[in-house]
């Protein structure tokens, strides 16, 4: 029962080769969470340092500190200011600035592209890169957190614990799906119709 299963999702799964150096795609990873997290945090740090004046623990802040130095209400501003930051980075700048490529991407010589040959959309990229990326598999991504405790700092329940449980497991399923094709695509690319080909760097050797 379990191999046909297994053969079942095989053969559901795309078999075209990923054409992306995985090195490459790692170390594009790496710059994008960095990146991310420093949008995300930004007006949390700058909201902390305004209310306690503290920049030893700056760096620790979350919303229910913040809900604790100053109310509920600026706390959720706060937040909504960092998760709005964060998606202009995920979304907006590959939609806009930077057509199909995050600055990870762009910098690794990356470049997401729909599968059909189709124009990459501004609802593919939400399906991609916020649907896809900082919910289902929000695990690796800082943002996933912020909203998680957002709900939970909202409604006074604590929903955090479990929502990251179940973020773990998706990503995990995502991860199984990704390692079981040649094609490497995650659960976001199946969900947004996407896929990641490699694009020239100008005056730059592409090869790591």
């Amino acid at each position: 029962m379990f191999s046909n299963l297994k053969l079942q999702m095989f053969t559901l799964l795309d078999q075209t080769r990923c054409p992306v150096n995985q090195s490459k795609r790692m170390i594009a990873y790496l710059i994008d969470w960095f990146l991310g997290a420093l949008c995300m945090m930004l007006p949390l740090c700058l909201g902390w340092m305004f209310l306690t004046h503290d920049q030893e623990n700056m760096v620790h802040v979350n919303v229910f500190k913040l809900a604790d130095a100053s109310s509920l209400t600026t706390a959720l501003i706060l937040g909504g200011l960092g998760l709005l930051l964060a998606f202009f980075y995920y979304v907006w700048v590959p939609y806009k600035i930077y057509p199909g490529q995050t600055v990870g991407k762009k910098t690794m010589g990356i470049q997401i592209e729909k599968t059909d040959g189709s124009s990459l959309r501004f609802k593919d990229l939400l399906l991609r890169q916020g649907l896809g990326l900082l919910v289902l598999e929000g695990v690796l991504f800082n943002p996933s957190r912020l909203w998680q405790d957002m709900i939970s700092l909202a409604s006074g329940l604590n929903f955090s614990g479990y929502l990251l449980y179940l973020s773990i497991a998706i990503t995990l399923v995502s991860g199984l799906i990704a390692f079981s094709a040649p094609s490497r695509r995650m659960l976001h690319d199946y969900l947004a119709g996407t896929a990641e080909k490699e694009v020239a760097l100008k005056g730059r050797d592409q090869s790591i």
